[in-house]
């Protein structure tokens, strides 16, 4: 018997709390992962980066990329207009346009030319447009080529793009951002063959580019191919660096999940399980959705693994008593309802109760005791459930037990209609 509307509801929700938490893309509208680099691909780590609108006197964000050069943002207003400002020391700043996809995540990577570079080549580059290279102007002329299959990319077009990025990749061989910028266009379109070739040229490049080894996981992944997205895996957590990439598949499923995308979002988080194995959210939204599929075996599984993770979280327990329940094992339904009487009493006075009460109504004795004897653990002067417990003892043949229940119901209620059925029944049975 699967739990009442009203129970299966309250978990579902509990389980959504964790899936749509302030930092997750189904709260945001917009999400930039962003990287910034030299002109030769390596990451700038130090970048002191400012976000202003000149529709609001009042916003600034300022972060700071990590030393992968890394940096995230999260938007609440699509409709503004934002502007980007980069600066560290011995770099050219750098100012333009941030340009917002609503409604998802978005990789961006800005590249910051060094002073020095800047004076050798200054006829070779674009105010704000990155420099260096070699051969006099060249690499003014690979990062022009870049930006404009960036912009290519953000206006939709791409089949631009990508002739753009190709070209700047012949031009300078040892630069790993075209590399990095197809596999983004690859992963874009689904195509994981050429996402996963081109992450490895960008990877080869730059061993520790944290977004092409990111896009290399996702396309092994999707791919099939779990052995090279196992050693993808492994190489993310040798860098130290998962904390975006993990978020940012587990928002990627958050969105399916809402979308009704059900296939996708397990997908997505059986990814991140794997790529950051000691996070709990996914196990806890593996749980559900195994739940919801009528599979409480691997429902019960998923949620011992958060809880190995996490003993006392609380939708963990929840998703583990209900899957426990559903395949016929009370010791772990009861263990989880125990802890669960510690930590959140009043779910279990309140969502846990009224289950009980529809299976004593469904003529389910035994279950309803089971809950029952929780409900009294956690709050022993309420007196209905001392009453539907010592009733539902009583029906089970366990006259003995169910006794002491009756009479602290009478004591707690001495003038509810149902009294006089206790007093009888205990009347009777001496």
């Amino acid at each position: 018997m699967k739990l009442s509307p009203r129970l299966m509801g309250s978990i579902l929700v509990g389980t959504a709390l964790v899936l749509t938490a302030p930092e997750t893309v189904a709260q945001m509208v917009a999400r930039i992962s962003g990287q910034v680099v030299d002109p030769g691909g390596q990451p700038v780590g130090g970048v002191t980066i400012t976000v202003t609108t000149p529709d609001s006197e009042k916003f600034e964000v300022v972060k700071t990329t990590n030393k992968k050069g890394s940096v995230t943002f999260s938007f609440t207003r699509a409709d503004w207009r934002y502007e980007i400002r980069l600066e560290k020391e011995g770099y050219q700043a750098k100012a333009e346009p941030l340009s917002l996809s609503r409604g998802g995540s978005e990789r961006l990577q800005w590249i910051l030319a060094p002073k020095t570079a800047a004076a050798a080549h200054s006829e070779g580059v674009e105010a704000g447009g990155g420099g260096g290279g070699s051969g006099g102007g060249g690499g003014g002329k690979v990062m022009r080529t870049f930006n404009e299959g960036v912009e290519a990319q953000r206006m939709g077009d791409l089949d631009l793009a990508v002739a753009k990025y190709r070209q700047a990749a012949e031009m300078d061989p040892e630069l790993a951002a075209p590399h990095t910028a197809l596999a983004v266009v690859a992963s874009i379109r689904e195509d994981w063959e050429t996402a996963a070739a081109e992450a490895e040229a960008a990877i080869a490049l730059d061993p520790e580019g944290i977004h092409a080894m990111l896009i290399r996981f996702d396309a092994y992944r999707n791919l099939g191919q779990e052995t090279k997205a196992s050693e993808a895996a492994a190489a993310l957590r040798e860098v130290g660096d998962l904390d975006v990439a993990a978020a940012r598949i587990f928002n990627e499923g958050v969105d399916a999940y809402k979308a009704g995308d059900v296939a996708t979002a397990q997908s997505k988080f059986q990814q991140v399980v794997q790529l950051a194995p000691e996070m709990v959210a996914p196990y806890i939204a593996l749980a559900q959705i195994s739940l919801a599929q009528g599979s409480p075996a691997e429902a019960l599984a998923m949620a011992h693994s958060a809880l190995e993770r996490e003993p006392d979280n609380t939708r963990a327990l929840e998703v583990a008593f209900d899957s426990a329940r559903l395949v016929g094992n009370n010791e772990a339904a009861e263990q989880a309802l125990d802890r669960l009487v510690e930590l959140e009493p009043q779910w279990v006075t309140t969502t846990l109760f009224e289950h009980a009460v529809k299976l004593f109504n469904d003529d389910q004795p035994e279950a309803a005791a089971l809950e029952l004897k929780s409900v009294v653990k956690a709050d022993p002067a309420h007196a209905r459930a001392n009453f539907l417990l010592g009733m539902s003892l009583f029906s089970s043949g366990r006259a003995d037990e169910g006794r002491g229940y009756l009479e602290k119901y009478i004591e707690l209620a001495p003038d509810d209609p149902d009294a006089e059925i206790a007093r009888g029944l205990l009347s009777y049975q001496q």
